[in-house]
């Protein structure tokens, strides 16, 4: 069976968009399982202020400009490093810390995917 290019972008967009609603999902309940009392409320709002930039560029992801696809990724490098210093943490939090540092290398691969297919259709 012979894909088009069409195809295997449309294939590899979904596969993007899910990772990327993932991975701030997994964001937010990392720091509702790490964090307890009275830090809770801070700690959501500190991880919404983190993420706000990457759910700020998804409209223009949505639109489907390459070049979006491509500022995510650079956009992606800081919180990749963040979350490999999260995993040095000692017990859970080291544990949700590198499963965050493996969702934001698998969001960074299929952004790239996803850009170098668009600019190839």
């Amino acid at each position: 069976m012979v894909r088009t290019t069409r195809e295997k972008l449309q294939t590899y967009e979904k596969l993007f968009f899910g990772f990327l609603f993932a991975l701030v999902a997994y964001g937010f309940l990392s720091d509702f399982l790490t964090v307890s009392g009275e830090q809770l409320k801070a700690s959501f709002i500190v991880t919404g202020v983190k993420w706000l930039p990457v759910v700020l560029l998804t409209p223009l992801l949505a639109r489907g400009n390459a070049n979006s696809y491509v500022w995510l990724a650079y956009l992606l490098i800081p919180y990749f490093c963040w979350a490999v210093l999260k995993g040095f943490a000692p017990s859970l939090a080291g544990l949700l810390g590198a499963g965050e540092a493996v969702f934001t290398a698998l969001l960074f691969t299929f952004s790239v995917i996803c850009a170098r297919w668009k600019k190839a259709s």
